[in-house]
């Protein structure tokens, strides 16, 4: 993931634009067993709150931002 994939993705965390889209993608990332709790991230505000606080365990990327950005899932569930 490149510096502007990035800064994209967290533009749109913190405008709180949420798609149907990201909605799918954070319903995937809730029941996958790969999400890990990250208590350190949950001060971010987000309507998804199922992945509030929540980092990819893959990649370590904060899912707030992952499922906004235009990267794929690293276990190709989306």
């Amino acid at each position: 993931m490149n510096l502007k994939v990035i800064a994209k993705a967290w533009l749109e965390v913190f405008k709180g634009t949420t798609t149907d889209e990201h909605k799918r993608k954070a319903d995937i990332c809730h029941t996958c067993t790969k999400a890990v709790y990250k208590p350190y991230i949950d001060f971010i505000n987000d309507e998804l709150k199922d992945v509030k606080g929540f980092v990819c365990g893959v990649c370590n990327c904060p899912l707030v931002a992952k499922i906004r950005s235009t990267d794929k899932c690293p276990k190709n569930k989306w």
